[in-house]
Parts: C-alpha cells; sequence; structure tokens
C-alpha cells in the first residue's frame, strides 16, 4: 500500500511536471519512488518493482508522460508485469550506465560431490512438489538435461499407429503410437522402471517439425515403446529411419555438461573440465513470462535485461506446429500501440521471445539482443485472419537487432515470423544459429484471402540455418499472397537441412507477387532459390553461390506464370543447376549469368544454352565467369570487366546486411563462434522385411512413405488376403486423379557399396498399371533396376513381356550389385503359383550411372479404379 502521504504529494506535483519515478534492488514498494537512493532515515526512497512504479503511476494520474528509471542490479521475476490502457505513456528505462537484469529464475546452491563425481545438490520445493523446471544454466551456459544419444539421434526401425478417436480424413484427434527401436538402440531405456519412465520425454524430429511426448510404457519383448497423443500427420508422419531421442532421465546423464531432476528433489550435474559448483552460479526458471500488454500504448523500455523464464512440457506433450505456432511469448502484447523495445536484452528463456499478437500497429524492437530461447525470437499477427480491422495487427519494426542461438525446445520454430499482418519491416537484423527457418513470412496455404502484404525484409544478415537437423526450411520462407513484399539487400548462408530442403530463398505454397532482389546466398545445401509453387514472384539481381545440390529448384506446374528470374548470377562447384520441375513450370527466364567453377559443360536440364533458348527460355543469357573477386573465401564482389554488368546485372554492397550503429553493437554480432556444421551419421543398414502383421488394418503403413489424392485412392493395411501371415498391403487407384503416378509408396534407404537382395509378393487385377524401381537421390535421380506391370503382363527392358496370373500371388526376387560390386545389370527371378522359377539374369539398368540405392518403391499409373497388394517386403545388402 502507497503511503496516503506520498500519494498526496505526487497529485499535487504530476500536473505540472511529468513524473520520475526510480526502482532500485535495495529499494521498497512502500516507499515513494521518488528518490533514486534511500533517505538517511530509510523512510523513503526508490520502489523495489516495477509492478509498483507502474501502480504508483496509475495512481498518480499523472497528465504528462511518466518515467520509471531502474537502477543497476538484479531484479527477481515472479510473475509478467501486466499493463493495460492506463498505463500508456509509460517509460521503464535503465538509469544512466545502469545494466539492471530482470530474472525469472532462482539461484542453485548448496552443491557437495557425490561419490561418482557428480556434483548434486537438493531442493526442497521440488521435492514437495511446489517447483519444477526442464532448463538450467551453468555460468550464463544453458546446461543439457541429461539425454541419449547424447549427440544426433536413434532411428526408429518402425512406427504404428492405433486410432483411438477419430478426426479428419488426414490426422486422428487422439491416437496410440508404437515405436520400435533398433536392436542396438534399445538397451538405453531397457529396464527403466514405471516411476523413472514417466517423466522421460520423447522428442521426434520430422520434416519440418518436432514432437514432444511423455511415454505411456515400455515393451522389452517387442523392444518398443508406446506413447499417447494426437494423431500423426498423413503429410509428415514418423516413419521408419525417422530420428529421435530421449531425454530427462538418470541413466543419461552421462556426459559433461548434463544435468538431471529428481522427483526427490535431488538436482545432478556432470561438471565440464574445470567447473566447480561451489563457485559457479546455476540458475533455474521460475517464471514463465516477463510482460503482458492489453491495450497500452506509447509504452517504452531501453536498456532493460531480462533473462531465465520457464517452459514446462504439459502431460500432453507437444504436437507438431510448423514454426512452433501455438507457443507463446515471455512478452505478449494484445492491442499494443507505439510500444518501444529499444537497447534490451531477453536472453536464456524457453519459448518465444516477443510476440505482438492481435491489433498491435507501430511497435518497434530495436537495438536488441535477443538469445538463448527455446523457441523462436520475434512474433508478428496470428495464425487466422482478423476478422475486424481493429483485431489487425501491422505497420510495426523489427530493426537493428541480434536474433541468435534458439530453437533449443522448439527446433521448428522460426527466427523472426510474420503470420496474418501487413506492412511491416523486418530490417536490418543479425539472425543465426537455428534449427528451422531464419524469417517466416505468411500463413495461407494457397491462394485464398491474406492480408499479409507490403512487408519490407531488407538489409538482415540470416545463416548457420538448420544445422542438418530439420528439413524443408529456407533462410526466407513465405506463405500465400504477399503483394507488395519486399526481400531484398538480404545476405543468406549456410543453410543446411536434414534431408530435402535447405534453400535461400523459399516460395511456398501460393507464395504470390513478392520481390527478390539484391540479395547474396551462399552455402546452402539444396538450393539458392526454390519455388514449390506460387504467381508473379520476381527474382532479380541476386547473387546464388554454392549450394552443394542442385542450384535452382521449381517444382509444381501450373497455368498461370509462377516468377520471373532475371539478371541473376549463379555460381556453383557441385550439384546440378536446375532441379526439380524448373524446365516445366510457367516462368520468364532471361538475362542470367550461369558457372560451374569446375569448368563443365553448364546445361539446362540437359540441353545446352542454345537449345534450352531455342524454347524461349534464358533469352539474353550467358554461360560465363562472373569474376568475382575471390569466390574461394566468399567475396563476392566483382572485378572490372565482369560479363555480368553486359547483362545488366547491377552490382550491390552485401556488406550493408546485418546490424549498424556502434561499432562494439556490430562487434557483438560478428562475435560469436559458429562451429562446423556436424552431419549426423546415417542409420546403420538393417535388413528390412515387412509382413504388415503389426500394422492395424486400415491403417496406413508406417515403413513406407505413402502418397496418395485422397480422392478414392487409399494405401493401407487389409486383411482381406495375404501371401502368409494374416495381413498384406491394398493399394487403390482411382480415376481422374490430378497426378498420373499416384498413389505411391516407397521406402527412403541408404545403401552404397554391396550386393543388394530385394524380394516381395504381388498380387494383381487386370486394370493394375504399376511400376517399380530402385534409385539413387536427387531431382535428377539415377534408376536401377525397373519394371511395370499392365494388362496383366511384366514389361521388362530387355526381356519379352511375360504372362502373369490375375488374383493369386506371385512372387519376385531382385539382385544387384551397388559401389565397386555393381557390374551395370541385375536379375530378376518370378515365381508363379505352381510353377518353377522364371530368371531374367543381366538385365542392364536403367541409368548406367547408377550405383546407390536410395529410394525404391511402386507406383499405381491405372486410369480406372483397381488394386494391388503386396505382402512380405524384404531388402537386405551383403557387404
Amino acid at each position: 500500500m502507497i503511503p496516503r502521504f506520498f500519494l498526496s504529494l505526487l497529485c499535487a506535483t504530476a500536473t505540472a511536471h511529468a513524473l520520475d519515478l526510480f526502482v532500485s534492488p535495495n529499494g521498497k514498494d512502500t516507499w515513494s519512488g521518488q528518490r533514486p537512493r534511500p533517505n538517511f532515515s530509510r523512510t523513503d526512497g526508490p520502489l523495489a518493482t516495477l509492478a509498483a512504479a507502474r501502480d504508483v503511476a496509475r495512481q498518480s494520474k499523472a497528465q504528462g508522460p511518466v518515467r520509471v528509471i531502474v537502477g543497476n542490479g538484479r531484479y527477481t521475476v515472479t510473475e509478467p508485469l501486466a499493463l493495460t490502457a492506463e498505463d500508456s505513456g509509460i517509460t521503464f528505462e535503465a538509469a544512466p550506465g545502469a545494466k539492471p537484469v530482470f530474472s525469472g529464475g532462482r539461484l542453485i546452491t548448496g552443491w557437495h560431490r557425490a561419490p561418482d563425481g557428480l556434483w548434486q545438490t537438493h531442493i526442497p520445493d521440488v521435492a514437495a512438489g511446489q517447483w519444477r523446471f526442464e532448463q538450467l544454466w551453468v555460468n550464463g551456459r544453458r546446461a543439457t538435461r541429461a539425454r541419449t544419444p547424447n549427440q544426433f539421434w536413434f532411428y526408429m526401425l518402425g512406427v504404428r499407429e492405433d486410432v483411438l478417436e477419430k478426426g479428419n480424413p488426414r490426422r486422428a484427434k487422439a491416437a496410440r503410437q508404437t515405436v520400435w527401436f533398433r536392436p542396438e538402440d534399445f538397451h538405453a531405456v531397457d529396464g527403466l522402471t514405471n516411476d523413472e519412465l514417466r517423466d522421460v520425454n520423447l522428442v521426434v524430429y520430422h520434416k519440418w517439425d518436432n514432437t514432444r511426448r511423455f511415454i505411456d510404457q515400455l515393451d522389452e519383448r517387442e523392444q518398443s515403446l508406446i506413447t499417447t497423443g494426437g494423431g500423426m500427420k498423413s503429410w509428415n508422419a514418423w516413419t521408419r529411419n525417422t530420428p529421435f531421442f530421449l531425454e530427462n532421465f538418470r541413466r543419461a546423464l552421462d556426459a559433461p555438461g548434463e544435468w538431471f531432476l529428481s522427483r526427490d528433489g535431488t538436482l545432478s550435474y556432470k561438471p565440464l573440465p574445470g567447473e566447480d559448483m561451489t563457485r559457479a552460479e546455476v540458475i533455474a526458471p521460475v517464471a514463465a513470462k516477463f510482460i503482458v500488454i492489453n491495450n497500452a500504448e506509447r509504452v517504452t523500455f531501453k536498456g532493460l535485461a531480462f533473462r531465465h523464464a520457464q517452459w514446462l512440457t504439459p502431460t500432453e506433450g507437444f504436437e507438431p506446429m510448423q514454426a512452433a505456432a501455438v507457443i507463446e511469448g515471455v512478452v505478449q502484447a494484445d492491442g499494443a500501440r507505439r510500444v518501444t523495445f529499444e537497447d534490451c536484452e531477453f536472453s536464456h528463456v524457453g519459448t518465444y521471445v516477443i510476440w505482438f499478437r492481435k491489433g498491435c500497429r507501430e511497435n518497434v524492437v530495436r537495438r536488441c539482443l535477443i538469445e538463448d530461447f527455446g523457441a523462436g525470437g520475434v512474433r508478428i499477427g496470428e495464425t487466422a485472419m482478423p476478422k475486424t480491422e481493429a483485431e489487425q495487427t501491422s505497420h510495426n519494426v523489427v530493426d537493428n537487432n541480434i536474433i541468435r542461438h534458439g530453437g533449443y525446445i522448439f527446433p521448428c520454430a522460426v527466427g523472426v515470423w510474420i503470420g496474418f499482418s501487413p506492412d511491416n519491416q523486418i530490417t536490418h537484423n543479425e539472425i543465426a544459429d537455428l534449427f528451422y527457418t531464419g524469417i517466416s513470412a505468411g500463413w495461407r496455404w494457397g491462394y485464398a484471402e491474406s492480408n499479409c502484404k507490403r512487408n519490407n525484409i531488407s538489409f538482415n544478415r540470416v545463416h548457420h540455418i538448420g544445422k542438418g537437423v530439420l528439413s524443408d526450411m529456407g533462410g526466407i520462407y513465405t506463405l500465400g499472397p504477399s503483394e507488395g513484399t519486399v526481400v531484398t539487400n538480404n545476405v543468406f548462408h549456410d543453410i543446411y537441412a536434414y534431408s530435402y530442403g535447405g534453400w535461400g530463398l523459399y516460395t511456398d505454397e501460393g507464395s504470390t507477387g513478392i520481390l527478390f532482389e539484391n540479395n547474396l546466398v551462399y552455402d546452402t545445401k539444396t538450393g539458392g532459390f526454390h519455388q514449390h509453387y506460387g504467381k508473379e514472384n520476381i527474382v532479380r539481381n541476386n547473387i546464388l553461390a554454392f549450394s552443394k545440390l542442385d542450384q535452382l529448384q521449381a517444382t509444381r506446374v501450373e497455368p498461370h506464370l509462377s516468377f520471373t528470374f532475371d539478371r541473376n548470377l549463379v555460381y556453383w562447384t557441385t550439384g546440378s543447376l536446375l532441379g526439380s520441375r524448373w524446365g516445366q513450370v510457367r516462368s520468364l527466364t532471361r538475362s542470367n549469368c550461369y558457372w560451374n567453377t569446375t569448368g563443365s559443360n553448364v546445361t539446362f536440364a540437359g540441353k545446352s544454352l542454345a537449345d534450352w533458348q531455342s524454347l524461349t527460355n534464358d533469352l539474353g543469357s550467358v554461360v560465363a565467369d562472373p569474376l568475382f573477386r575471390d569466390a574461394a573465401r566468399r567475396d563476392f564482389r566483382l572485378r572490372p570487366g565482369s560479363p555480368a554488368l553486359a547483362i545488366g546485372f547491377k552490382p550491390f554492397d552485401s556488406t550493408r546486411a546485418g546490424v549498424y550503429g556502434n561499432p562494439a553493437w556490430i562487434a557483438k554480432a560478428n562475435k560469436a563462434a559458429y562451429p562446423p556444421l556436424a552431419i549426423a551419421p546415417e542409420p546403420s543398414p538393417i535388413p528390412v522385411h515387412d509382413t504388415f502383421e503389426r500394422e492395424q488394418p486400415g491403417a496406413t503403413p508406417r515403413s513406407f512413405a505413402a502418397h496418395i489424392e485422397g480422392k478414392g485412392d487409399a494405401i493401407v493395411v487389409t486383411d482381406e488376403t495375404a501371401a502368409s501371415g494374416k495381413q498384406s498391403l491394398k493399394v487403390t487407384d482411382a480415376p481422374n486423379l490430378q497426378r498420373a503416378f499416384y498413389p505411391y509408396l516407397h521406402y527412403q534407404v541408404r545403401h552404397s557399396e554391396g550386393t543388394v537382395r530385394n524380394s516381395f509378393d504381388l498380387r494383381i487385377e487386370k486394370a493394375t498399371h504399376l511400376g517399380f524401381e530402385w534409385r539413387d537421390s536427387g531431382s535428377t535421380y539415377q534408376t536401377g533396376a525397373r519394371f511395370e506391370i499392365r494388362n496383366g503382363k511384366l514389361n521388362i527392358a530387355g526381356a519379352p513381356p511375360f504372362d502373369l496370373p490375375l488374383n493369386e500371388w506371385i512372387h519376385f526376387d531382385l539382385t544387384g550389385g551397388l559401389g565397386n560390386a555393381s557390374a551395370g545389370h541385375w536379375t530378376l527371378t518370378v515365381t508363379l503359383p505352381g510353377k518353377p522359377p522364371k530368371t531374367f539374369p543381366n538385365l542392364p539398368y536403367a541409368k548406367p550411372k547408377f550405383n546407390t540405392l536410395q529410394w525404391l518403391g511402386f507406383t499405381s499409373s491405372a486410369t480406372t479404379k483397381t488394386v494391388f497388394y503386396l505382402d512380405n517386403f524384404s531388402l537386405s545388402v551383403t557387404p
């Protein structure tokens, strides 16, 4: 309670002057706050908390602006500072020379060394069930929650889903998943008690998503775990070889820098070399948020640091969501107008940092250090179109910030995310060290209405994205109609996906009307530019260099103009120039410069430049060395006489990207070290033998990747028939599908050396039209073994058609060599019911260069309703 005398004093003076209030670690919330230090008698002085300063400002009814001046020191945060409309006009700023830190954490002390060499301390509040935490910081470093394996992950041997509650056709509302371990991995959890198991987190990485779950039980006989939650997305399900790891159990505490918190209150830590926990600063989070703003205007935070915020996994876990879009921020704003965060720090948190959510306009985040966060950095807008003008978020500025080291709990999160929100400026930011996308703009899949337009994304430096963990990402990622949005003068580099999709510029799912100009993109995995599908985008005057695989990709063929690709410099050493369906997508390409540093002939979808231009592609383009000053050292300035100038390329200064201003601020952005990329080892080859007996009838198989359009076509396990056992896989084709080869299913494998044996049983109908292939990877893949079944006949290159019986099980056995064992041919043996095997020896591989096996699968190209069945699919490789 504020003393009445102080309130009357404040009211008397506030009408004539702006009000200054002081906050200090040695203040009291019962004091007036009008003194920066306590008076001699300690009857008055500064306040102790921002909340008390807010309350004094409210009660003062000051007519002018209110300034809260915060003294140096550490402040403990137990609940968020809540600001509403009555707090409009208030400024919270650090005193001159002060660096106040607001910590939502608690210092952990009382450490002693246990006999096993671990450091331990007892926390009574944890033992009493009053507190728990899932993050820990030791001397400012995020410590690793005990996990296995310590680096990279396990690979799933197989997955089965049992639906508990139906949802939509593509995803059950509730389901139980069974995950089988590889034989060499189950020992990590074998023998865990139920008490130990209940706190273990299953963490799964799949494509652009991650899932966090608790585990219901282990099945030692099956070497599997069972977990319950939402149904898997049919388009992003867990499958064979999906990466996962297990977190938070005592047995996993085996690497320096790891920690484990037991329910009995014992916190254990395995120190790094030289760490003395009696001298270490150890902090665990308590508070979940720092600031919550509702309908406040003209509020400023300047020079304040906010550190240590909580995230606790709910009992239902975290279900996969692109960009971790359900995760809130430690600073959460609705209805905020002209709110500014300047020269602030936000670090060591478990969620997103700042979210301007509903109805937020003209807010600014400038020159802030945002680092070490569990999800992403800054979010703007919502995941649904605003219903009214008042609910629209727009005209916000994120400028000159350092946003780095994130995604530690939710790797699918984004550095800066714009949802349904127009007219924002994302400029001059350093965005780095994330597991998914650097900047994401738009939240509309397809061409339906979106207000995400006229966003300015310029002069940002975005790098070290992906880090080989997730897939389908970009330095910049866009969605939906975005007319007027510009992506200019940015630098994107070191973008590396786990499997596919480490792109620099990535226009996905209906991206429309975006200008990409004067961007420097280099050292990506899958391409400097990729358009999945979109409309009338312009990619102009960019430098796209050193992609590992394809340099340029375009995927979906549509009747409209998808993009214009004009006056770009494309420069590479490895991989191919054009990938996916670049040559089929309707685009306008002209006046570009292409150069392969190896001196190899540059081809365009297999054509010379002249032949390519005869199809009206790339008119005015050249194959020529653009004469960069020192591309090997990533200096892409042009030397005099560069042929790029002749095609109309306009040089731009890429050093302008990133933060600006104070040299110390620029040095801070450049100071962080980024270790060399560590690539996860490929899963060790394990023989495949799928009988489909573990799956529930009607379920989609999880060992195969199954692709359908859902228009009468289907790929499901069935108990209608089987070559052996009781179940098989039923593939149903349908007329009028958009893709002629749908439905299709495939295995993703990694074999580069040895002799392959691949066998399976098929049952066909007269109308069956299926194809089977072995392939390597990439958009210009090489094909090995291949055959077709159509009209009841087996068709193989190099052999006459062979009649097959209908509605009976037929056994197929294929062998062929890989790597040094490859002779460029394969052998097929077909066994019909009641007849001796028929062998087709020394069949040539479809492509002579085929020598690695990374994909094998079936396509169905029938144009009428028909089915075929598959059973006993086996694959093994002998060294």
